[in-house]
């Protein structure tokens, strides 16, 4: 797997993680779990979180886990709700925002894989950020959706003029401590975080095995290779 640039001026990224992908999204519930575990790490952390929604009128609003765990982040912490009204289209007002603060770097979790995390992944791209995608924090309707994406990101990540990692929530979660202590950041909560991890053990495991697994063949089916 890539090494993986993580810098202070990062944001996590919630996509769309409405009410009807509920009953409709290949293993909802574990990138469910994935996402709620991403917005404590980032409350643990300090880094900003922006949710999208896309056209709440037909595909409902945000799950209420995800509201109730926004709704524990201080103030300074929640970057806001993102509504879009193309279904196949990027937050231009998330773009807008996050390029206008300066943020460099983007994780990012949420459905559908291949329309809504595509879209917002490459705009961010192209606005020259790192996007850092969670393999086990993304899914689609049809779970062979997912694999061409992968393939497709680690495509483009090919070319010089973007950047963008492949990897899991655990993985990048140590990889951010790691990186706090490399700087020697006095603060690191490394007791929090490691009880965070122990308490989500379970879960991380079974969403592993949901989305990335042998049960199923996950996302990628055969096709493991398409993680560098």
């Amino acid at each position: 797997m890539s090494s993986i640039d993580f810098s202070r001026d990062s944001v996590l990224v919630i996509c769309d993680m409405q009410e009807e992908y509920r009953r409709t999204v290949h293993h909802f519930s574990s990138v469910l779990a994935t996402a709620l575990r991403m917005i404590r790490l980032a409350a643990l952390l300090g880094i900003p979180v922006f949710v999208t929604e896309g056209r709440p009128s037909i595909y409902g609003s945000t799950v209420h886990e995800i509201k109730d765990e926004i709704a524990r982040l201080p103030l300074t912490l929640f970057g806001g709700w993102f509504t879009k009204t193309k279904y196949f289209g990027h937050s231009v007002e998330l773009t807008q925002n996050l390029t206008y603060k300066k943020f460099t770097l983007a994780i990012i979790c949420g459905v559908e894989a291949h329309i809504g995390i595509r879209a917002q992944a490459g705009e961010l791209m192209n606005q020259g950020m790192t996007v850092n995608i969670l393999l086990d924090g993304i899914s689609s309707r049809n779970k062979e959706e997912v694999a061409p994406f992968i393939t497709a990101t680690r495509d483009k990540a090919r070319s010089s003029k973007y950047r963008a990692f492949l990897t899991t929530s655990e993985d990048f979660a140590y990889r951010m401590i790691d990186h706090q202590i490399m700087l020697g950041n006095p603060k690191v909560p490394i007791e929090d975080f490691l009880a965070l991890i122990q308490t989500e053990s379970q879960s991380i495991s079974t969403g592993l095995k949901n989305l990335l697994g042998n049960g199923d063949q996950g996302v990628l089916g055969d096709s493991s290779e398409a993680i560098e």
